[in-house]
């Protein structure tokens, strides 16, 4: 289904750019526009439901891909490496240019702009995954991804992500004691 008048109201999204809608108002607009099929895999796209849709399961693969890739390259750091073992899941094919992208993330030392060049690897992947038709599914699934990705990253606090890093710490050494 081609969703030429829909695709073509919706704002331009740009990777560290503020986010032009809630999740809620986006789907709102999607219910309109989309058919029911289509409505229901964005919503198990975004729900992580069940859904045979292709464009879905092309994502949530290259997605545990990343993910096992970022918990390889976690483990190594905490001199672990045979503690990724337990966070992989399983995925068909292999995807070089995500693994080569998630070794070039981890070469930066500071998490903030780690864990962004992460995202940016999922941008990535969502933005190829949408094809060649600006009209179709898989660009408002795409577009629901960046959306994501974009609220996400707004979310992020540094001065919450120090508090969180003080108490995991403060945890660990009374599991010591």
């Amino acid at each position: 289904m081609s969703y030429t008048y829909f695709a073509a109201t919706l704002p331009t999204l740009q990777f560290d750019a503020e986010p032009t809608m809630t999740e809620e108002d986006f789907r709102e607009r999607c219910r309109e526009y989309l058919t029911p099929a289509d409505f229901a895999a964005l919503c198990a796209l975004l729900e992580n439901g069940e859904t045979a849709n292709p464009y879905v399961a092309r994502w949530r693969n290259n997605e545990t891909q990343l993910r096992n890739a970022v918990a390889r390259h976690r483990a190594a750091r905490l001199g672990d490496a045979s503690a990724a073992e337990q966070w992989q899941r399983p995925h068909s094919g292999f995807d070089v240019s995500i693994a080569n992208a998630v070794d070039a993330a981890f070469q930066e030392a500071d998490p903030m702009r780690r864990d962004s060049a992460i995202e940016r690897i999922r941008w990535n992947i969502a933005s190829e995954l949408a094809g060649f038709d600006p009209f179709s599914a898989a660009t408002i699934f795409t577009y629901a991804i960046h959306l994501a990705i974009l609220i996400r990253s707004k979310a992020a606090d540094t001065e919450k992500g120090i508090a969180r890093l003080h108490g995991m710490r403060n945890l660990q050494a009374a599991s010591e004691e």
